[in-house]
């Protein structure tokens, strides 16, 4: 005959309690691209330029500025209005020093920017280049 402690007992309901709550809440799927809103992701093109964004990203990770240019001006002729495409092209031009060019890119995302996430990047972005624009006069 086994003996449990009211402790144990109450232990064991409130975990199966838990339990439950997390198996009744529905969490929705994430976007496909972490930076994309929910209409972006609905497109068919998203996924492609999903695809584009993240083979950019790797490229600018590793310092490959032109292959990030090219998957980057692909994703635009895909989905041109896509605010996050024309982000990552102005921080590629940031890191290759183009601080004129990426603040051109960062005023052609702000244009097509739907939610505050885009809207913070680019003025952090838009910081750095001025920053650095008055660093060189």
């Amino acid at each position: 005959m086994s003996i449990t402690s009211p402790l144990s007992s109450l232990w064991r309901l409130a975990t199966l309690a838990v339990v439950s709550i997390i198996s009744a809440c529905s969490i929705p799927e994430p976007p496909a691209n972490r930076y994309q809103s929910d209409v972006e992701a609905s497109q068919p093109e998203a996924q492609p330029v999903a695809e584009l964004h993240n083979q950019a990203l790797a490229a600018l990770d590793a310092e490959q500025y032109q292959q990030a240019i090219d998957y980057l001006q692909r994703a635009i002729r895909i989905q041109p209005r896509n605010a996050w495409s024309w982000h990552y092209l102005a921080q590629t031009y940031w890191h290759q020093g183009q601080l004129e060019r990426c603040l051109e890119m960062i005023e052609r995302s702000s244009s097509y920017a739907n939610d505050e996430v885009v809207d913070g990047a680019n003025g952090k972005l838009k910081m750095q280049c001025q920053q650095g624009l008055v660093l060189l006069q």
